[in-house]
Protein backbone atom coordinates (compact mmCIF):
# COMPACT_ATOMS: atom_id res chain seq x y z
CA UNK A 1 0.00 0.00 0.00
CA UNK A 2 1.24 3.28 -0.55
CA UNK A 3 2.09 5.61 2.34
CA UNK A 4 2.02 8.98 -0.11
CA UNK A 5 0.58 9.58 -2.84
CA UNK A 6 1.98 12.58 -4.96
CA UNK A 7 0.24 14.19 -7.27
CA UNK A 8 0.47 17.38 -10.13
CA UNK A 9 -1.65 20.42 -8.74
CA UNK A 10 -4.97 19.87 -6.84
CA UNK A 11 -7.27 17.70 -6.89
CA UNK A 12 -11.03 17.96 -6.05
CA UNK A 13 -12.56 15.07 -4.45
CA UNK A 14 -15.52 15.15 -6.11
CA UNK A 15 -17.54 11.37 -6.06
CA UNK A 16 -19.02 9.91 -9.40
CA UNK A 17 -19.69 6.48 -8.70
CA UNK A 18 -16.45 4.50 -7.19
CA UNK A 19 -17.30 1.06 -8.87
CA UNK A 20 -15.34 1.45 -12.17
CA UNK A 21 -17.05 0.16 -15.05
CA UNK A 22 -16.23 -3.04 -16.69
CA UNK A 23 -13.78 -2.97 -19.46
CA UNK A 24 -15.48 -4.48 -22.41
CA UNK A 25 -14.34 -8.04 -24.08
CA UNK A 26 -11.21 -7.22 -25.95
CA UNK A 27 -11.68 -8.63 -29.76
CA UNK A 28 -9.79 -10.47 -31.66
CA UNK A 29 -7.54 -8.34 -33.67
CA UNK A 30 -8.56 -10.00 -36.83
CA UNK A 31 -11.58 -8.80 -36.21
CA UNK A 32 -10.99 -5.28 -36.99
CA UNK A 33 -8.17 -5.78 -39.08
CA UNK A 34 -5.10 -5.70 -37.01
CA UNK A 35 -2.87 -8.68 -36.95
CA UNK A 36 -2.22 -10.65 -33.80
CA UNK A 37 0.96 -11.82 -34.51
CA UNK A 38 2.37 -8.55 -35.33
CA UNK A 39 0.93 -6.77 -31.52
CA UNK A 40 3.10 -9.34 -29.95
CA UNK A 41 5.81 -7.39 -30.87
CA UNK A 42 4.67 -4.83 -29.13
CA UNK A 43 4.73 -7.37 -25.76
CA UNK A 44 8.59 -7.61 -26.88
CA UNK A 45 9.34 -4.05 -26.72
CA UNK A 46 7.65 -3.53 -23.84
CA UNK A 47 9.14 -6.41 -21.64
CA UNK A 48 12.70 -5.46 -23.09
CA UNK A 49 12.73 -2.23 -21.47
CA UNK A 50 11.17 -2.79 -18.40
CA UNK A 51 13.82 -5.58 -18.40
CA UNK A 52 16.14 -3.09 -18.97
CA UNK A 53 15.20 -0.68 -16.08
CA UNK A 54 14.06 2.00 -18.05
CA UNK A 55 10.40 2.37 -17.20
CA UNK A 56 8.72 0.69 -14.27
CA UNK A 57 5.80 -0.37 -16.01
CA UNK A 58 3.21 0.94 -18.55
CA UNK A 59 -0.56 -0.03 -19.91
CA UNK A 60 -0.72 -0.08 -23.56
CA UNK A 61 -4.37 0.12 -25.29
CA UNK A 62 -4.91 -0.02 -29.13
CA UNK A 63 -8.25 0.34 -30.58
CA UNK A 64 -10.00 -0.16 -33.99
CA UNK A 65 -12.95 0.78 -35.44
CA UNK A 66 -14.34 1.09 -32.02
CA UNK A 67 -13.14 -1.73 -30.20
CA UNK A 68 -10.25 -2.59 -28.00
CA UNK A 69 -7.94 -5.10 -29.91
CA UNK A 70 -4.88 -5.17 -27.28
CA UNK A 71 -4.94 -4.07 -23.96
CA UNK A 72 -1.61 -5.14 -21.77
CA UNK A 73 -0.06 -4.28 -18.45
CA UNK A 74 3.39 -4.14 -18.07
CA UNK A 75 5.42 -4.19 -14.91
CA UNK A 76 5.24 -2.19 -11.51
CA UNK A 77 2.62 0.30 -10.82
CA UNK A 78 5.09 0.93 -7.18
CA UNK A 79 7.30 -1.17 -5.55
CA UNK A 80 6.13 -4.77 -4.90
CA UNK A 81 2.67 -3.65 -6.87
CA UNK A 82 1.87 -4.91 -10.69
CA UNK A 83 0.83 -2.65 -13.25
CA UNK A 84 -2.68 -3.12 -13.24
CA UNK A 85 -5.09 -2.35 -15.93
CA UNK A 86 -7.04 -0.20 -13.85
CA UNK A 87 -4.08 1.60 -12.52
CA UNK A 88 -4.48 5.45 -12.08
CA UNK A 89 -1.79 7.45 -13.78
CA UNK A 90 -1.28 11.26 -13.72
CA UNK A 91 -1.92 12.42 -17.67
CA UNK A 92 -0.41 15.61 -16.86
CA UNK A 93 -0.45 17.40 -20.31
CA UNK A 94 -2.94 15.08 -21.50
CA UNK A 95 -5.39 17.56 -19.28
CA UNK A 96 -5.51 20.15 -21.80
CA UNK A 97 -7.28 18.23 -24.44
CA UNK A 98 -10.42 17.63 -21.79
CA UNK A 99 -9.84 21.14 -21.12
CA UNK A 100 -9.80 22.83 -25.16
CA UNK A 101 -13.09 20.27 -24.97
CA UNK A 102 -14.71 22.03 -22.31
CA UNK A 103 -14.28 25.31 -23.97
CA UNK A 104 -15.72 24.15 -27.28
CA UNK A 105 -18.47 22.98 -25.18
CA UNK A 106 -19.17 26.38 -24.09
CA UNK A 107 -18.21 27.99 -27.54
CA UNK A 108 -21.53 25.38 -28.95
CA UNK A 109 -23.94 26.91 -26.29
CA UNK A 110 -23.34 30.78 -27.60
CA UNK A 111 -21.63 31.37 -24.52
CA UNK A 112 -18.28 32.31 -26.15
CA UNK A 113 -16.80 32.68 -29.45
CA UNK A 114 -13.05 32.05 -30.57
CA UNK A 115 -12.33 35.60 -31.97
CA UNK A 116 -13.74 36.82 -28.86
CA UNK A 117 -11.12 38.59 -26.47
CA UNK A 118 -9.95 37.29 -23.22
CA UNK A 119 -10.86 40.56 -21.44
CA UNK A 120 -13.94 40.28 -22.22
CA UNK A 121 -14.19 37.62 -19.49
CA UNK A 122 -10.92 38.33 -17.74
CA UNK A 123 -10.42 41.95 -17.65
CA UNK A 124 -6.96 41.44 -16.26
CA UNK A 125 -5.80 40.95 -19.51
CA UNK A 126 -6.77 44.69 -21.29
CA UNK A 127 -4.06 46.41 -22.31
CA UNK A 128 -0.96 44.36 -22.07
CA UNK A 129 2.21 44.68 -23.02
CA UNK A 130 4.40 42.77 -24.68
CA UNK A 131 8.78 42.09 -23.52
CA UNK A 132 11.49 43.36 -26.30
CA UNK A 133 14.63 43.00 -25.47
CA UNK A 134 16.78 46.82 -26.65
CA UNK A 135 19.14 47.07 -29.18
CA UNK A 136 22.18 46.71 -27.39
CA UNK A 137 20.82 43.73 -25.53
CA UNK A 138 21.41 45.68 -22.05
CA UNK A 139 17.69 45.71 -20.44
CA UNK A 140 14.21 45.91 -22.25
CA UNK A 141 11.27 48.00 -23.50
CA UNK A 142 7.38 47.11 -22.32
CA UNK A 143 5.53 47.59 -26.14
CA UNK A 144 1.72 47.80 -26.42
CA UNK A 145 -0.10 44.70 -27.59
CA UNK A 146 -0.60 44.70 -31.26
CA UNK A 147 -4.32 43.33 -31.37
CA UNK A 148 -5.65 41.52 -27.65
CA UNK A 149 -4.86 37.59 -26.59
CA UNK A 150 -8.42 35.89 -27.97
CA UNK A 151 -9.69 32.93 -26.91
CA UNK A 152 -8.51 31.05 -30.24
CA UNK A 153 -4.84 32.03 -29.17
CA UNK A 154 -4.85 30.24 -25.83
CA UNK A 155 -6.80 27.00 -27.54
CA UNK A 156 -4.08 27.00 -30.15
CA UNK A 157 -0.66 27.70 -27.59
CA UNK A 158 -0.03 31.18 -29.66
CA UNK A 159 -1.13 33.73 -26.92
CA UNK A 160 2.31 35.22 -26.09
CA UNK A 161 2.51 32.82 -22.46
CA UNK A 162 5.00 30.69 -21.37
CA UNK A 163 5.59 27.90 -19.66
CA UNK A 164 8.89 28.60 -16.88
CA UNK A 165 10.54 25.25 -17.53
CA UNK A 166 10.76 26.38 -21.12
CA UNK A 167 13.79 28.29 -20.06
CA UNK A 168 15.83 25.34 -18.98
CA UNK A 169 15.65 24.14 -23.24
CA UNK A 170 15.28 27.91 -24.70
CA UNK A 171 17.53 30.61 -24.30
CA UNK A 172 16.41 33.69 -25.54
CA UNK A 173 17.07 36.74 -23.34
CA UNK A 174 13.37 37.71 -24.28
CA UNK A 175 12.49 34.14 -22.75
CA UNK A 176 14.52 34.39 -19.74
CA UNK A 177 13.50 38.11 -18.85
CA UNK A 178 9.98 37.35 -19.14
CA UNK A 179 9.97 33.86 -16.88
CA UNK A 180 12.15 35.85 -14.51
CA UNK A 181 8.99 38.46 -14.12
CA UNK A 182 7.14 35.35 -13.54
CA UNK A 183 9.42 33.97 -10.70
CA UNK A 184 8.96 37.74 -8.88
CA UNK A 185 5.21 37.81 -8.93
CA UNK A 186 4.59 33.80 -7.83
CA UNK A 187 4.02 32.34 -11.21
CA UNK A 188 3.95 28.85 -10.85
CA UNK A 189 3.53 25.98 -14.14
CA UNK A 190 0.45 24.79 -12.61
CA UNK A 191 1.33 23.55 -9.20
CA UNK A 192 1.73 23.52 -5.25
CA UNK A 193 -0.22 26.50 -4.46
CA UNK A 194 -3.25 25.09 -2.20
CA UNK A 195 -3.32 28.58 -0.73
CA UNK A 196 -5.13 30.14 -3.45
CA UNK A 197 -6.92 29.43 -6.69
CA UNK A 198 -6.25 29.35 -10.32
CA UNK A 199 -7.89 32.75 -11.00
CA UNK A 200 -5.73 34.38 -8.51
CA UNK A 201 -2.60 33.26 -10.59
CA UNK A 202 -4.27 33.93 -13.65
CA UNK A 203 -5.15 37.67 -12.64
CA UNK A 204 -1.02 37.96 -12.01
CA UNK A 205 -0.32 36.30 -15.29
CA UNK A 206 -2.38 38.53 -17.24
CA UNK A 207 -0.85 41.82 -15.67
CA UNK A 208 2.66 40.81 -16.77
CA UNK A 209 4.33 40.96 -20.11
CA UNK A 210 3.73 38.38 -23.20
CA UNK A 211 6.88 36.66 -24.48
CA UNK A 212 5.88 37.76 -27.74
CA UNK A 213 2.71 39.00 -30.14
CA UNK A 214 -0.54 37.47 -29.78
CA UNK A 215 -0.83 35.40 -32.83
CA UNK A 216 2.76 35.79 -33.72
CA UNK A 217 4.38 32.58 -32.79
CA UNK A 218 3.81 29.02 -31.25
CA UNK A 219 4.97 29.09 -27.93
CA UNK A 220 3.49 25.81 -25.62
CA UNK A 221 2.75 27.21 -22.26
CA UNK A 222 0.31 28.36 -19.57
CA UNK A 223 -2.30 28.97 -22.07
CA UNK A 224 -4.59 26.08 -21.06
CA UNK A 225 -4.32 27.00 -16.92
CA UNK A 226 -6.17 30.55 -18.14
CA UNK A 227 -8.65 28.43 -20.77
CA UNK A 228 -9.39 26.31 -17.45
CA UNK A 229 -10.39 29.78 -14.91
CA UNK A 230 -12.60 30.94 -18.11
CA UNK A 231 -14.19 27.66 -17.99
CA UNK A 232 -14.99 29.05 -14.71
CA UNK A 233 -16.30 32.07 -15.19
CA UNK A 234 -17.97 31.80 -18.10
CA UNK A 235 -19.94 28.92 -16.84
CA UNK A 236 -20.44 29.63 -13.06
CA UNK A 237 -19.14 26.75 -12.23
CA UNK A 238 -16.02 25.48 -10.61
CA UNK A 239 -13.72 23.56 -13.48
CA UNK A 240 -13.52 20.47 -12.15
CA UNK A 241 -17.13 20.22 -11.69
CA UNK A 242 -17.65 21.47 -14.93
CA UNK A 243 -15.25 19.12 -16.34
CA UNK A 244 -17.22 16.25 -14.23
CA UNK A 245 -20.78 16.96 -14.95
CA UNK A 246 -19.81 18.23 -19.03
CA UNK A 247 -17.48 14.99 -20.02
CA UNK A 248 -16.39 12.76 -16.80
CA UNK A 249 -20.09 11.60 -16.28
CA UNK A 250 -21.35 11.87 -19.86
CA UNK A 251 -18.54 9.31 -21.14
CA UNK A 252 -18.34 7.21 -18.08
CA UNK A 253 -14.82 8.01 -17.38
CA UNK A 254 -15.88 6.65 -13.99
CA UNK A 255 -11.93 6.25 -12.97
CA UNK A 256 -11.08 10.15 -14.01
CA UNK A 257 -10.73 13.04 -10.86
CA UNK A 258 -9.04 16.37 -10.16
CA UNK A 259 -8.54 14.65 -7.27
CA UNK A 260 -8.64 11.20 -6.53
CA UNK A 261 -11.33 10.02 -3.70
CA UNK A 262 -9.26 8.16 -0.64
CA UNK A 263 -10.74 4.90 -1.56
CA UNK A 264 -9.00 4.85 -4.44
CA UNK A 265 -5.90 6.41 -4.08
CA UNK A 266 -4.07 2.90 -3.63
CA UNK A 267 -4.28 2.50 -7.27
CA UNK A 268 -2.02 5.55 -8.40
CA UNK A 269 0.95 4.62 -9.95
CA UNK A 270 3.95 5.74 -8.73
CA UNK A 271 6.47 8.09 -10.50
CA UNK A 272 10.22 6.79 -11.72
CA UNK A 273 13.29 8.77 -12.40
CA UNK A 274 14.99 6.74 -15.02
CA UNK A 275 18.16 7.70 -16.85
CA UNK A 276 17.51 5.20 -19.65
CA UNK A 277 20.76 3.27 -18.81
CA UNK A 278 19.99 1.10 -15.82
CA UNK A 279 19.26 3.04 -13.28
CA UNK A 280 15.65 3.58 -11.92
CA UNK A 281 14.60 4.86 -8.75
CA UNK A 282 11.18 5.43 -7.74
CA UNK A 283 10.35 9.31 -6.80
CA UNK A 284 8.90 11.10 -4.00
CA UNK A 285 8.05 14.26 -3.28
CA UNK A 286 11.51 15.68 -4.87
CA UNK A 287 12.02 18.24 -7.24
CA UNK A 288 11.85 16.65 -10.64
CA UNK A 289 12.56 19.13 -13.20
CA UNK A 290 15.25 22.18 -12.20
CA UNK A 291 12.80 23.09 -9.18
CA UNK A 292 10.41 24.45 -12.02
CA UNK A 293 8.08 21.26 -11.78
CA UNK A 294 7.51 18.76 -9.49
CA UNK A 295 5.14 16.36 -7.81
CA UNK A 296 3.41 17.18 -5.15
CA UNK A 297 1.72 15.46 -2.03
CA UNK A 298 -1.99 14.84 -2.78
CA UNK A 299 -3.10 15.48 0.74
CA UNK A 300 -1.51 18.94 0.39
CA UNK A 301 -4.76 19.94 -1.48
CA UNK A 302 -6.86 17.88 0.86
CA UNK A 303 -8.57 20.67 3.04
CA UNK A 304 -8.15 23.15 0.04
CA UNK A 305 -9.31 22.14 -3.34
CA UNK A 306 -9.26 25.18 -5.08
CA UNK A 307 -6.39 25.01 -7.51
CA UNK A 308 -7.39 23.74 -10.37
CA UNK A 309 -5.40 24.21 -13.55
CA UNK A 310 -6.43 23.19 -16.76
CA UNK A 311 -2.80 22.20 -18.02
CA UNK A 312 -2.02 19.12 -16.08
CA UNK A 313 -4.63 18.41 -13.22
CA UNK A 314 -6.45 15.10 -14.23
CA UNK A 315 -5.84 11.54 -12.78
CA UNK A 316 -6.97 8.89 -15.47
CA UNK A 317 -7.02 5.48 -16.55
CA UNK A 318 -5.78 4.10 -19.80
CA UNK A 319 -9.55 2.85 -20.14
CA UNK A 320 -11.32 6.24 -19.28
CA UNK A 321 -8.56 8.43 -21.93
CA UNK A 322 -9.68 5.53 -24.33
CA UNK A 323 -13.72 6.41 -24.03
CA UNK A 324 -12.40 10.24 -24.38
CA UNK A 325 -10.19 9.48 -27.72
CA UNK A 326 -13.07 7.20 -29.29
CA UNK A 327 -15.46 10.00 -28.57
CA UNK A 328 -13.07 12.28 -30.75
CA UNK A 329 -12.39 9.79 -33.34
CA UNK A 330 -16.33 9.02 -33.36
CA UNK A 331 -16.50 12.97 -34.23
CA UNK A 332 -18.37 13.77 -30.97
CA UNK A 333 -20.27 11.11 -29.92
CA UNK A 334 -19.93 7.83 -27.97
CA UNK A 335 -22.35 5.09 -27.11
CA UNK A 336 -25.34 6.79 -27.90
CA UNK A 337 -23.86 10.61 -26.04
CA UNK A 338 -23.29 13.38 -28.34
CA UNK A 339 -20.43 15.64 -26.72
CA UNK A 340 -19.90 17.85 -29.33
CA UNK A 341 -20.75 18.29 -33.07
CA UNK A 342 -19.24 16.83 -35.95
CA UNK A 343 -18.01 20.09 -37.20
CA UNK A 344 -16.74 21.28 -34.30
CA UNK A 345 -14.36 18.25 -33.80
CA UNK A 346 -13.52 19.05 -37.48
CA UNK A 347 -12.34 22.07 -36.35
CA UNK A 348 -10.58 21.23 -33.41
CA UNK A 349 -8.77 17.72 -34.86
CA UNK A 350 -8.97 18.37 -38.51
CA UNK A 351 -7.90 21.94 -39.07
CA UNK A 352 -4.85 23.91 -38.70
CA UNK A 353 -4.95 26.86 -36.95
CA UNK A 354 -1.69 28.49 -36.84
CA UNK A 355 -0.54 28.95 -40.26
CA UNK A 356 3.44 28.29 -41.15
CA UNK A 357 4.29 27.89 -38.26
CA UNK A 358 5.15 24.21 -36.57
CA UNK A 359 4.28 22.57 -33.56
CA UNK A 360 7.87 21.64 -32.19
CA UNK A 361 7.72 21.36 -28.89
CA UNK A 362 7.78 17.07 -28.87
CA UNK A 363 7.39 17.16 -32.63
CA UNK A 364 9.51 17.78 -35.36
CA UNK A 365 8.61 19.68 -38.62
CA UNK A 366 5.33 18.97 -40.46
CA UNK A 367 3.28 18.84 -37.25
CA UNK A 368 0.48 21.80 -36.94
CA UNK A 369 -1.62 22.67 -34.02
CA UNK A 370 -5.33 22.64 -33.80
CA UNK A 371 -7.65 23.44 -31.48
CA UNK A 372 -5.65 21.36 -28.40
CA UNK A 373 -3.85 18.68 -30.66
CA UNK A 374 -0.93 18.73 -32.77
CA UNK A 375 -2.02 17.48 -36.42
CA UNK A 376 0.10 15.78 -38.62
CA UNK A 377 0.60 17.45 -41.92
CA UNK A 378 2.37 14.94 -43.69
CA UNK A 379 4.49 11.75 -43.83
CA UNK A 380 7.72 13.25 -44.68
CA UNK A 381 9.36 14.25 -41.55
CA UNK A 382 11.59 12.58 -39.51
CA UNK A 383 9.31 10.37 -37.30
CA UNK A 384 7.25 8.53 -39.36
CA UNK A 385 3.92 8.45 -36.97
CA UNK A 386 1.09 7.65 -39.04
CA UNK A 387 -0.91 9.05 -41.91
CA UNK A 388 -1.62 12.79 -42.71
CA UNK A 389 -4.26 13.46 -40.12
CA UNK A 390 -3.26 11.81 -36.76
CA UNK A 391 -3.59 13.88 -34.08
CA UNK A 392 -2.14 13.60 -30.53
CA UNK A 393 -0.65 15.02 -27.65
CA UNK A 394 1.39 13.70 -24.46
CA UNK A 395 2.08 14.00 -20.64
CA UNK A 396 5.18 15.37 -18.99
CA UNK A 397 5.39 11.97 -16.90
CA UNK A 398 5.44 10.39 -19.92
CA UNK A 399 1.73 9.48 -20.86
CA UNK A 400 0.74 9.38 -24.74
CA UNK A 401 -1.74 9.36 -27.14
CA UNK A 402 -2.59 9.08 -30.88
CA UNK A 403 -5.76 9.30 -33.12
CA UNK A 404 -5.61 8.10 -36.31
CA UNK A 405 -8.49 9.15 -38.28
CA UNK A 406 -8.03 7.27 -41.61
CA UNK A 407 -7.56 3.79 -40.09
CA UNK A 408 -9.87 4.16 -37.20
CA UNK A 409 -7.01 3.70 -34.97
CA UNK A 410 -6.24 4.82 -31.31
CA UNK A 411 -2.93 3.87 -29.71
CA UNK A 412 -3.01 4.95 -25.96
CA UNK A 413 0.82 4.55 -23.70
CA UNK A 414 0.74 5.25 -19.96
CA UNK A 415 3.63 5.25 -17.87
CA UNK A 416 4.98 6.92 -14.92
CA UNK A 417 8.33 7.87 -15.80
CA UNK A 418 11.08 10.95 -16.20
CA UNK A 419 12.58 12.75 -17.52
CA UNK A 420 9.74 13.18 -20.54
CA UNK A 421 11.92 13.04 -23.43
CA UNK A 422 13.71 9.82 -22.92
CA UNK A 423 10.62 7.95 -23.76
CA UNK A 424 10.23 9.58 -27.10
CA UNK A 425 11.91 6.92 -28.64
CA UNK A 426 9.82 3.92 -27.24
CA UNK A 427 6.83 6.27 -28.01
CA UNK A 428 7.65 6.12 -31.58
CA UNK A 429 8.61 2.45 -32.25
CA UNK A 430 5.58 1.42 -30.31
CA UNK A 431 3.41 3.71 -33.10
CA UNK A 432 5.43 2.16 -35.59
CA UNK A 433 4.31 -1.44 -34.44
CA UNK A 434 0.98 0.24 -34.14
CA UNK A 435 0.89 0.89 -37.26
CA UNK A 436 2.74 -2.16 -38.41
CA UNK A 437 -0.15 -4.58 -36.55
CA UNK A 438 -3.00 -3.42 -39.57
CA UNK A 439 -3.85 -6.08 -41.76
CA UNK A 440 -6.31 -5.67 -44.29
Amino acid sequence: MLKRFVLFGLFTVISHGVVAEDVPAIVSPESVGLSSSRLQNLDTLMESHIAEKKIGGANVLIARKGKIAYFKSFGLADDNKPMQRDTMFRVMSMTKPLTSVAIMLLYEQGKLLLSDPVSKYIPEFKNQKVLEMNADGKGYKLVPVKREVTVRDLLTHSSGLLYLFSNNYYHEPERKAVVDLYKQAGITDGFCRPDETIGDMVKRLARLPLFKQPGEVWEYSLSNDVLGYLVEVVSGQKFDDFVMQRIFVPLKMKDSYFFVPPEKQGRIAAVWKSDWHGSLLRVDDKPLIDADLWLCPQDAYATSGKYLTGGANVISTVYDYYRFAQMLLNQGELDGTRLLSRKTIELMTATNHIGNFDATFLHDHAWKFGLGFAIQQDRGHDVDSGDAGVFEWAGIYSTRFSIDPKEQKITIFMSQTTPFGLHFGLWDKLLVQSGSAIND
